[in-house]
């Protein structure tokens, strides 16, 4: 769901969301609306590395790019009620018009994904962290976990580390999480771009955790909870051997990705065994 411009910008993000099968019924387009744009750039460290940089002006003109404005919440509160039923509900910013369609889909079963990219602490941050199943959030732009509401939502809490992997914590059957647990990165030998990661790897949870809907997700233990979250870092691990945010999805057909994700899960279960055994 989106309120974008009526320029040629949005007519290309709407082509290219068709393209790969997304429904857009609920993008609005709009005068006062905008299509957000954000210039990537790769950059190469001293160390070899390749990091992305994000710039928000024009290259040629200097002038401001367009920004993000916020879904109104009387749109919200409108558009709602006619949203179909869905696995699971994603947002990635506190906002009140997020915040009505959350609620309004938790009540049906969906499942709430809230993967904000900065955090105040305040009592809208809270409020959406209390309606949601699982929050996920980067280390670089999040570096101390929120306050956690006392209540047993959020089930799942993710902080990604980067190259280091991430760490997760869960809330079973209480108010209060429980211990910090760590997964490790897959080892990338070809990284070209890391830009999408983070995307890829909400996509594989999504994928393995919730598509299901929140009776099923929450009935989940931590052994497929932990699963889930290694597919993730397997989807990331993938996309950092192409080019751009969504790389795999324009040089390799679906089938060609899930071997290539396949083969990250089995060299992590081999190298289980290994050290059991060890």
């Amino acid at each position: 769901m989106a309120r974008l411009g009526t320029d040629r910008l949005a007519r290309h993000v709407l082509e290219d969301f068709k393209e790969t099968g997304v429904k857009t019924e609920f993008v609005y387009r709009a005068s006062t609306g905008v299509t957000p744009v954000v210039v990537v750039r790769l950059a190469k460290r001293k160390d070899g590395t390749v990091q992305p940089r994000f710039e928000w002006k024009d290259p040629q003109s200097g002038d401001w790019l367009p920004r993000y404005r916020p879904f109104p919440k009387t749109k919200a509160t409108e558009v709602a009620p006619q949203l179909p039923n869905a696995g699971v509900f994603y947002f990635d910013r506190a906002e009140k018009s997020a915040l009505v369609m959350a609620e309004e889909m938790r009540d049906r079963g969906a499942v709430v994904f809230f993967e904000p990219s900065s955090c105040k602490d305040d009592a809208l941050f809270t409020q959406c962290l209390a309606v949601s199943d699982v929050i996920k959030y980067s280390s670089d732009r999040i570096s101390n976990p929120p306050k956690n509401p006392v209540s047993r939502s959020p089930r799942l809490e993710i902080q990604t580390l980067g190259s280091s992997g991430l760490r997760y914590r869960l809330k079973m059957g209480t108010d209060q999480p429980g211990a910090w647990q760590n997964l490790p990165a897959f080892t990338v030998d070809s990284l070209v771009d890391t830009t999408g990661c983070g995307d890829w790897c909400s996509a594989g949870i999504i994928n393995e955790l919730c598509r299901s809907g929140r009776l099923h997700f929450l009935k989940k233990n931590e052994a497929e909870i932990e699963r889930g979250l290694r597919y993730g870092l397997a989807l990331a691990a993938v996309n950092c051997q192409y080019q751009g945010a969504r790389g795999p999805m324009y040089h390799i057909s679906r089938n060609e990705f899930s071997i290539r994700v396949n083969s990250f899960l089995h060299r992590a279960n081999l190298s289980s065994v290994e050290s059991r055994v060890g």
